[in-house]
């Protein structure tokens, strides 16, 4: 039979569960006080006679009997004594013995008035096994059951990223549930798809990552997605519940780089895949300023599929009791030594991190683990990192580092996540360049230093330890603390070049575009000395060179550096033949006559080029049968070409085509994706005066299109009528009272003062040796507080 690690929850979160625990076993509401200065009452109800019920909670579970009997003797008898209530409750996470229980019993009559008014462990943890709609409303209690726990930390066998294996046991420890935790999940509830927005720091990945435990505990294995929405499908498996997790899937610092390769219509199309395929999830992460600048960029991530889904995380959600259970976990669960951990059970020490206008979970974490690797004032250094968050990277980069390690992550900082010998090919040149010294031995050396630092080793591959340090290296590159022109001769990989321009466009570039101003003919050398990468970095089946050159014209506007568009000159003169989709072509053909950098002459010319090869592949398209693809490129041509009488009879015949194989379609054969072109056939059938050519076949799909818009425009508005009241409905239940919830956190943060050394030790962490499936049959709940995940359940 399942069990609980009631271990696992904090003093607040016992509290919480029984207060609704206690109002079901007792059948009255109970309401809820912090200890201490309301005269020791956690729990109290009152009828309407006067007559009072207590039930005091001890969360106490690495104690004794023995202990506790004599604490709640000495501490709370005579307290309850003063207060004379009809009736006192003990709950207790400290195991009992019937010679226990009658021994409190005893001491506290007659307000105790049997032993069965005393609950310990065992007689919490089968009352609980009992209600598991109680179970489902409390996330942190329901994480400590051993079904889900062996589910969500023994997935190994599908985590890839052993950064994930890893961090997925450390957010378990101090995950605090909160509103912007709540509506993500009720997002995923009624999409099957979330995007977790917010800003750097706010939790985003924790809240991704709790929503992927919540569903592996359900029966769902997790899988992660680290380059491309196309490893959903290489992952997908028909017959099992899957949740795929995407962390930054727009990149972690803008999206310049990000979706080149026709990623959006390939999410989009995945995304309708899985909002409509009972048994599979996404969720996906992202800084909210660079989702709404990808909204800006992509028309398909405006769309209603991707809006609807999105969930912002907000500072808000993290008011002052979250605030301070996010410290307390944090603190409770770091390696810091317990002197240290004890200071910050005094309200001078933990008030001014939970009321600090740049609180963030981040900086916190960050704080306590650089803390354990030295001594330190570690409050005053947390207050200080919140004052400037810049300062926990720059004393370290700026003043501790070697030369070696400081060019390490500048060029890490480029490539993002790199091999080790692409990282050491590209930091060689860097150190050659700069008249250092570059021999393997030194970047062993400077890769032993950041290592579990600043920068973690994965399968051989490296990467920052989060993005707060790739952050902090765009601003050491915008300070001018780098020689530009230098690095960028060390780029071994067009990725590096993308990155680089990348910060240079970000608001806080401003520098950083100045240094690459000043240095054009670097600029040039280092996009030739990579044209090689393109193909093998940037997709060619989506991409290739024609965006890549695109890409570097854009920049060169961007730079006003001349060097840089002769280089687009060179290729498209000298290129024949030309990888890479057609709309590539066109696009970069309409950038090149729009630029003052290019001769009109030279445009004009390779626009023919262009134009001729897209009145090709149209006509080829046509005859295979692909009237959208060959309407979708059509619109590429200039309307002359466009015009012509021969190419309008051939869309003309393709679209009758279309018509007809789409009239032998049943609806239940048509989704989503298919009603945009439905929409845009009409429409030209219509333009067209062809709808008469085959009337029938025009009548029932005209009829297909509108019922199958009916039930997208009913989904989507039984969506937003739901998701407003979930949030008012969380909203409202919100412990608004300051002076309330600073005692709720007092009394939580005293508890380090009394805690036990947490063992950091290997052998006392979690481990995630292999996978075991959750028992029993996931419950379905479409309002209140659970959260569906039955497979068998349809969107909407």
């Amino acid at each position: 039979m399942d069990s609980f690690d009631l271990g696992r929850l904090t003093d607040h979160d016992f509290e919480l569960v029984c207060r609704d625990l206690f109002g079901e076993l007792l059948g009255v509401p109970m309401e809820l006080f912090p200890r201490g200065r309301d005269r020791g009452v956690d729990l109290r109800h009152t009828d309407a006679a006067g007559r009072s019920t207590i039930v005091q909670c001890k969360h106490w579970p690495r104690g004794d009997q023995n202990g506790l009997i004599r604490r709640l003797v000495r501490e709370e008898l005579p307290k309850v004594a003063q207060l004379k209530p009809d009736r006192y409750v003990i709950a207790t996470t400290v195991g009992l013995s019937v010679d226990g229980k009658e021994r409190l019993r005893d001491a506290f009559a007659p307000f105790v008035r049997s032993t069965g008014d005393i609950h310990g462990v065992d007689e919490i943890v089968a009352e609980l096994r009992s209600r598991p709609t109680l179970v489902r409303r409390h996330f942190r209690l329901w994480l400590s059951s051993t079904s889900v726990l062996q589910t969500v930390l023994h997935q190994e066998r599908h985590l890839r990223s052993s950064w994930l294996r890893r961090r997925l046991p450390r957010v378990a420890e101090t995950f605090v549930p909160h509103e912007g935790f709540d509506r993500a999940k009720q997002v995923l509830d009624e999409q099957r798809v979330c995007v977790v927005a917010g800003i750097p720091g706010v939790g985003k990945t924790t809240v991704a990552l709790m929503l992927s435990a919540w569903l592996m505990g359900n029966g769902y294995e997790l899988h992660e997605v680290s380059q491309d929405i196309d490893e959903v499908g290489a992952l997908w498996l028909d017959d099992t519940p899957q949740v795929f997790l995407y962390d930054d899937f727009l990149g972690q610092t803008t999206l310049e780089s990000q979706l080149n390769k026709n990623e959006d219509s390939r999410l989009l199309a995945v995304v309708r895949e899985i909002r409509e395929t009972p048994g599979k999830a996404l969720i996906m992460t992202t800084r909210d300023y660079i989702l709404e600048h990808a909204r800006l960029k992509h028309d398909r991530l405006a769309a209603a599929d991707v809006t609807e889904a999105a969930s912002v995380i907000h500072l808000t959600d993290l008011g002052l009791r979250i605030r301070g259970q996010i410290l307390h976990n944090h603190v409770h669960h770091s390696a810091v030594p317990a002197a240290q951990k004890r200071r910050f059970a005094d309200r001078a020490v933990w008030q001014p991190v939970v009321t600090h206008r740049n609180f963030n979970p981040r900086l916190i974490e960050e704080t306590l683990r650089l803390a354990a690797r030295r001594e330190q004032d570690v409050p005053a250094a947390m207050v200080a990192n919140l004052d400037d968050p810049q300062r926990i990277w720059e004393r370290i980069v700026e003043h501790e580092l070697t030369d070696e390690a400081v060019h390490l992550l500048e060029v890490l900082l480029t490539l993002q996540t790199a091999t080790l010998s692409e990282l050491e090919e590209s930091w060689s040149w860097y150190r050659k360049e700069l008249d250092r010294d570059a021999d393997g031995r030194l970047f062993r050396r400077a890769l032993q230093v950041l290592e579990g630092t600043m920068v973690t080793l994965d399968g051989g591959n490296a990467a920052f330890h989060n993005p707060s340090i790739a952050d902090y290296l765009r601003f050491h590159l915008n300070a001018g603390r780098t020689r530009i022109p230098a690095l960028l001769a060390a780029f071994v990989d067009v990725r590096q070049l993308y990155r680089t321009i990348e910060a240079a466009r970000l608001p806080d570039g401003g520098a950083i575009r100045e240094q690459l101003r000043a240095a054009p003919e670097s600029l040039a050398d280092a996009v030739r000395s990579t044209l090689d990468t393109v193909e093998d970095s940037l997709s060619p089946e989506d991409d290739g060179l024609a965006a890549h050159l695109q890409w570097v014209l854009e920049t060169a506007e961007l730079l006003g550096a001349g060097p840089l568009a002769a280089v687009v000159l060179e290729q498209t003169r000298d290129h024949l033949y030309w990888t890479g989709p057609d709309e590539r072509l066109a696009a970069l053909a309409e950038a090149m006559q729009h630029s003052s950098l290019i001769p009109l002459e030279h445009a004009e010319q390779f626009s023919a080029m262009v134009d001729e090869r897209i009145r090709e592949a149209v006509e080829e398209r046509l005859a295979a049968g692909g009237w959208g693809y060959a309407m979708d490129l059509a619109e590429h041509l200039p309307t002359n070409t466009l015009d012509d009488p021969a190419l309008q009879e051939s869309l003309l015949e393709g679209a009758l085509d279309e018509l007809r194989e789409l009239a032998g379609l049943t609806e239940d054969r048509l989704t989503d994706g298919h009603l945009d072109v439905i929409d845009e056939l009409l429409d030209f059938l219509v333009d067209h005066e062809a709808q008469d050519d085959l009337p029938e076949e025009f009548e029932r799909v005209t009829a297909m299109a509108r019922r199958l818009a009916d039930a997208r425009k009913e989904r989507r508005v039984r969506s937003a009528a739901v998701l407003p009241l979930g949030s008012g409905q969380l909203l409202s239940q919100r412990e608004r009272d300051a002076t309330r919830d600073h005692a709720v956190v007092a009394e939580l943060m005293r508890g380090l003062d009394q805690a036990p050394p947490v063992d950091r030790s290997p052998a006392g962490r979690v481990t995630a040796p292999v996978v075991t499936r959750a028992g029993g049959t996931p419950t379905a709940s479409r309002h209140g507080p659970e959260f569906s995940v039955d497979p068998s359940r349809r969107p909407g």
